[in-house]
């Protein structure tokens, strides 16, 4: 603190930020909504400065802010401004040519300097989204105890049972919106992992702020290490996690009980709980579980069937019909696939007026054991008996094929290749425009290539989408561009519309709301490319829409805004009044009403809450207005986004 005033060093006692640094950097003062961490407080020198990720800038820091930030004689004379400092970045990038090189390059960018790095990100996101994201991060996880340099989440691991709260406040930041947490067990299609998962939520997260604009303070990445069952992670001496079996059963869920607990005392029940890459039979378990107590979203039953769905639908709005009018065969019924059963019947059952019972009727699943009927009822998992359909069995998805004679087939099972040339021939000898949709990662576990779906569907007439990414194919002097059904299109939208609705659980019709948004964003130009989703190029102003109609129906669903297990007659409420600084304030009181016999049900007062919903539904909406014009830096001091300037 040597050096400051006696005016300067009162203001970063009483945690006011000082030096300039809203008006340099763009940064929010600490409000009620978004505190922030007062430079004053947590920056002593500029040595220290420049080795804050967070708020490091590398050559672009001016003159002036290298006097008042005591950076002089600490940086060589030039200064170069961001956008020169990404071209030198960009172009070291390029030179690498190994993947996982360019993986830990970009890590390493954002342990140094982290609003460089989203600039990066941002302007680059098509190149660099594989790098950061799949498939690289798999390779990433599988080695990161090799290459692990600095810790970049929270840990929790099985010796710190009991002490979970604690662990969780040794967490710098103290206003946390969203958290990524894993158990490692099923990272992507690779298996279990264990404590070297961590690299899922940290990629996670960094494209919640990058695609979605969630303040990057904002975001957790936190690993639960209960053990691995991976004999060579065990054995390998660079392993980073416990060495021993992943514990099941009692031990296992009441750190998980704890987790969540510690989770909504430490940083409310505003904030969202994302899990990832738990393995299927806790995958469901856990959402079934918390979904009624807490702010949670599964991203791979969630994401992957609000995508998937989007797909579909934009898919139909060009080729005809409604969902209801085709047929539904997955090839594999995990948690993806029966995730998006579960909405495609959801959807069905709100698009025709009928119960979701009736909707299962459109759907049919196949497993490893064939197709899922009714005489197995007592031989498969809970969660698939909901389309154990009255049928003979069936043993391969051939025959399948030819006896349900489906629309659309949905491979999710991991199995490469298994959508044959004669499967895509029955699929096309069905259908005019068969839809083909290879979700399987990575590349290798594909069901089948983009090529072999165009030629193999009779001149090209598949619509095609793939969980992997492929080069454009042309086909008969056509050019068609495959369409990745890639999560990336929907969380960090759904995320952003979850946090600035001030939403305290997730419903099925928010997820819905998502891929509605996404999928009219897909105009007859690109469906005519053979596009189901819209170019990934606009990926900013994609996750605004979807975030705008995701708070939107957040705010439609009255009974989502109370303890959902009060009585459902009773009326719900939030009010909101304005704070002293203009924050938003919420008061929750019992009700009073003699027709309201629950003394636990709130009452909703809509004047003020709507009113300040539609204002910050303009604020979102009006990004998509500035979002080539970042030098608006009223909108980095929007409470909503986290724009690099």
């Amino acid at each position: 603190m040597a050096g400051r005033s006696g005016e300067e060093a009162d203001a970063a006692m009483a945690g006011v930020a000082t030096g300039g640094v809203e008006d340099a950097y763009g940064e929010d003062r600490a409000t009620e909504d978004q505190p922030v961490t007062p430079w004053a407080v947590c920056i002593a020198s500029g040595h220290s400065l420049l080795r804050d990720p967070r708020h490091n800038k590398g050559l672009s820091f001016t003159e002036k802010e290298r006097d008042a930030h005591y950076l002089r004689g600490l940086l060589p004379p030039a200064i170069l401004p961001q956008e020169l400092q990404e071209k030198r970045l960009l172009q070291n990038v390029r030179q690498l040519e190994v993947p996982l090189q360019r993986y830990m390059f970009l890590m390493d960018l954002q342990e140094r300097n982290e609003r460089l790095f989203y600039k990066l990100m941002i302007d680059n996101v098509e190149e660099l989204l594989p790098v950061v994201y799949t498939p690289t991060v798999g390779e990433a996880c599988q080695k990161y105890g090799s290459i692990f340099r600095r810790s970049q989440g929270l840990y929790i691991s099985l010796k710190d049972k009991g002490r979970v709260l604690e662990v969780l406040r040794n967490w710098p930041e103290k206003s946390i919106q969203v958290i990524v947490v894993t158990d490692g067990e099923r990272i992507l299609g690779l298996g279990d992992l264990g404590c070297q998962g961590m690299g899922i939520p940290v990629g996670k997260l960094a494209l919640y702020t990058a695609l979605g604009g969630v303040r990057p303070s904002a975001c957790l990445p936190i690993t639960i290490d209960v053990g691995t069952n991976n004999e060579e992670l065990l054995n390998d001496e660079f392993y980073i996690g416990l060495r021993q079996r992943r514990a099941t059963g009692q031990e296992y869920t009441e750190l998980l009980d704890e987790f969540m607990v510690a989770v909504k005392q430490n940083y409310g029940q505003k904030v969202l709980v994302q899990f990832e890459d738990f393995a299927n039979h806790n995958a469901f378990a856990l959402l079934d579980k918390y979904k009624a107590t807490h702010l949670v979203f599964n991203d791979d039953i969630q994401g992957t069937a609000a995508v998937v769905l989007a797909g579909l639908m934009a898919g139909l709005k060009f080729a005809g019909g409604t969902l209801a009018d085709h047929t539904f065969l997955f090839f594999g019924a995990g948690e993806a696939g029966t995730g998006i059963a579960e909405l495609v019947a959801l959807e069905i059952s709100m698009q025709s007026k009928t119960s979701q019972e009736e909707a299962h009727k459109n759907i049919w699943l196949v497993d490893s054991k064939g197709l899922i009927v009714s005489s197995r009822k007592d031989s498969i998992q809970p969660f698939k008996k909901l389309y154990a359909h009255e049928h003979e069995p069936v043993k391969d998805l051939l025959s399948a094929i030819k006896d349900i004679k489906p629309t659309a087939l949905i491979g999710s099972a991991g199995v490469g290749q298994s959508f044959t040339k004669e499967v895509i021939e029955a699929m096309s000898s069905i259908n005019k425009r068969p839809i083909i949709l290879a979700l399987s990662n990575p590349t290798s576990k594909s069901e089948c290539t983009a090529e072999q779906a165009y030629s193999w569907s009779q001149v090209g007439r598949a619509i095609f989408g793939s969980g992997s990414p492929f080069d454009p194919v042309k086909y008969n002097e056509k050019l068609f561009i495959p369409a990745q059904a890639n999560n990336a299109y929907i969380f960090p939208g759904f995320g952003l519309g979850v946090v600035i609705s001030g939403a305290i659980r997730v419903k099925d019709d928010m997820v819905l709301a998502a891929a509605e948004a996404l999928a009219e964003q897909v105009t007859a130009e690109h469906f005519d490319k053979g596009l189901i989703y819209p170019p990934f190029s606009s990926i900013r102003k994609i996750s605004t829409n979807i975030a705008a109609r995701v708070a939107a129906k957040a705010y439609d669903l009255v009974p989502f805004y109370g303890e959902l297990s009060v009585d459902h007659k009773g009326v719900l409420c939030k009010l909101f009044t304005l704070g002293s600084k203009g924050g938003r304030q919420l008061h929750q009181r019992k009700a009073t009403s003699s027709v309201v016999s629950n003394e636990q049900t709130l009452i909703l007062h809509k004047g003020p809450f709507v009113a300040q919903f539609r204002e910050g539904e303009d604020r979102l909406l009006g990004l998509l207005k500035y979002e080539d014009n970042r030098a608006d830096h009223s909108l980095t001091r929007a409470k909503i986004g986290y724009w690099v300037s």
